[in-house]
C-alpha cells in the first residue's frame, strides 16, 4: 500500500540519480564498471511491479483497511534525531508517513508530517530550488490527491538527486531504507488487522526481491560506517525471507518477517 508509493519514490529518485552520476563520469575502466554495476541495479530495482495509485485505493478499500494514526511515528520523537544518520533515516520514515496520510485524505496528519520532513530536509541542508517551495505546494494542493502525489515524488526526486551530487550517496541510501522499512511495517500492520488481507500478503511476499536489490545497494556503499550499521540492521529480515518463495507466505513465514520488521523500524525510530 503506502509501501508500494514510497518504493515507488524511491525507484524513480534512483533513476535520475543514477542518471547524474553516471553523465560525466570519466574515471579509470575499474570506476567505469562500478557506475555500470551500480546502473544495472538502479534498473533491476525499477523492475518491479508498481501498482498505480488507484490500484492502490481499490486495494484499500477492497480490503476495508481503516486509516491507523498509530501506524506512524508520532511527530514528537522529531528531536530525538540527532546525528545525520538518524535524521536520514527518519525522513524515510516520515516521507512514508506523509504518504499514507495523503494517500487516505487525512489534512491535519499530512501536514504534521510535512513540517517534520521538512524540518529534517533543513536540517540535512538539502538546500534545493524545489524544497524551498516543498511546504507551499503541498498546504496549496491538500484537497488534489494526485497533485499532492506528483509534488511528494519531486521532492524525493530532488532529495536524492541533491545528496548524490553533493557526495551525499550514503544519506540517500539511508533514506531509502528509511522508507522502505516504514512501507513495510505499515503494510505488515494492516495485514494483521485486515480480514481481506491478501493482496498485502502478496505484496510482502514480493518485498524479497525488493529487499535484494536494497541490499545490493547497501553493499556497495558500506565503506561508510553509517550504511554498515545499517545493512547490520537489516540482517534479520533479509534471514526472514529466506524461505519465502512466489507470492506466497505461510502463516509462520508471515510471523518471521512481521517481527523482523518490526525490529528494524523500532531500531531506526527509537
Amino acid at each position: 500500500m503506502d509501501m508500494l508509493r514510497s518504493i515507488s519514490k524511491v525507484v524513480v529518485a534512483f533513476a535520475a540519480c543514477s542518471l547524474v552520476s553516471c553523465g560525466g563520469n570519466s574515471g579509470n575502466g575499474q570506476n567505469d564498471l562500478a557506475v555500470q554495476n551500480k546502473d544495472q541495479v538502479v534498473r533491476d530495482v525499477i523492475k518491479y511491479p508498481i501498482p498505480t495509485p488507484d490500484k492502490i485505493i481499490k486495494a484499500l478499500n477492497d480490503a476495508e483497511a481503516p486509516y491507523i494514526l498509530s501506524l506512524c511515528n508520532p511527530i514528537e520523537k522529531i528531536d530525538k534525531y540527532i546525528t545525520d544518520k538518524d535524521k536520514a533515516l527518519n525522513l524515510g520514515v516520515y516521507g512514508a508517513n506523509l504518504s499514507y496520510s495523503s494517500t487516505y485524505g487525512m489534512k491535519q496528519e499530512t501536514l504534521n508530517y510535512l513540517k517534520v520532513c521538512k524540518k529534517l530536509i533543513d536540517e540535512l541542508q538539502i538546500s534545493t530550488e524545489f524544497n524551498s517551495s516543498f511546504a507551499e505546494r503541498v498546504e496549496q494542493n491538500i484537497d488534489n490527491r494526485d497533485s499532492l502525489t506528483k509534488i511528494i515524488t519531486n521532492s524525493y526526486v530532488d532529495t536524492y538527486t541533491f545528496l548524490q551530487n553533493n557526495g551525499k550517496d550514503y544519506l540517500s541510501i539511508l533514506v531509502m531504507v528509511g522508507s522502505w522499512v516504514e512501507g513495510l511495517y505499515t503494510t505488515v500492520e494492516i495485514a494483521k488487522s485486515t480480514p481481506k488481507n491478501e493482496v498485502f500478503l502478496r505484496v510482502i511476499a514480493n518485498q524479497k526481491q525488493t529487499l535484494g536489490k536494497v541490499f545490493e545497494l547497501m553493499e556497495a556503499n558500506r565503506e561508510s560506517k553509517n550504511v554498515e550499521e545499517t545493512l547490520k540492521l537489516l540482517l534479520p529480515l533479509r534471514l526472514a525471507y529466506e524461505q519465502v518463495e512466489g507470492e506466497t507466505l505461510s502463516a509462520e513465514q508471515f510471523e518471521k518477517i512481521a517481527r523482523a520488521t518490526y525490529y528494524a523500524r523500532e531500531s531506526i525510530v527509537m
